[in-house]
């Protein structure tokens, strides 16, 4: 059984772990295993701020074990307070059971709760086809793209899409 629930400072530890644990692996993060990685520390004290600014950090569990997170945060500009942008890794073992839908499911409802929220945004890498099937089947709409942006391990590159929800 999966259960969301918004993080607390106790699970920094557990989110960067699971980063590094998805760097290591996949190859659809910007982030290589070769650049430098946050600390729980570091990671606590981020969550903290975007918490403070409206933004939100959920954790997924299967078990009692943490397998994913989502990290949601929105723009100090008055003018792009009503936007937020978010990041979403599941460990890649616990991929396909649903988690990703489950934390962005959360991330939604929360989201049209708030009130004053309109709109959520994202950026991924072309060649993550799950996550993308996910975002669509979820309403978010491509806005855009960066062709050749990243350039991947074997030296091809990805695309970052933009897309987005309107709430």
């Amino acid at each position: 059984m999966l259960n969301v629930r918004i993080a607390n400072p106790k699970d920094a530890e557990k989110i960067v772990a699971i980063k590094k644990d998805i760097v290591m692996t996949n190859d659809v993060l910007l982030r290589l295993p070769e650049d430098k990685q946050e600390t729980a520390d570091e990671y606590q004290q981020k969550m903290q701020k975007k918490q403070d600014n409206g933004g939100l950090t959920l954790i997924v569990e299967r078990t009692d074990e943490v397998i994913g997170f989502l990290s949601f945060s929105r723009p100090s500009y008055k003018r792009l307070y009503h936007t937020g942008s978010f990041g979403i890794s599941v460990k890649p073992e616990h991929s396909n059971l649903g988690a990703g839908a489950k934390l962005l499911s959360y991330l939604i409802r929360w989201a049209k709760e708030q009130g004053e929220l309109e709109k959520i945004n994202l950026d991924v890498f072309s060649n993550n086809k799950p996550a993308i099937h996910l975002y669509q089947k979820l309403g978010f709409k491509e806005e855009g793209k960066q062709v050749n942006q990243i350039k991947l391990k074997d030296g091809s590159y990805a695309d970052i899409i933009f897309m987005s929800l309107s709430l």
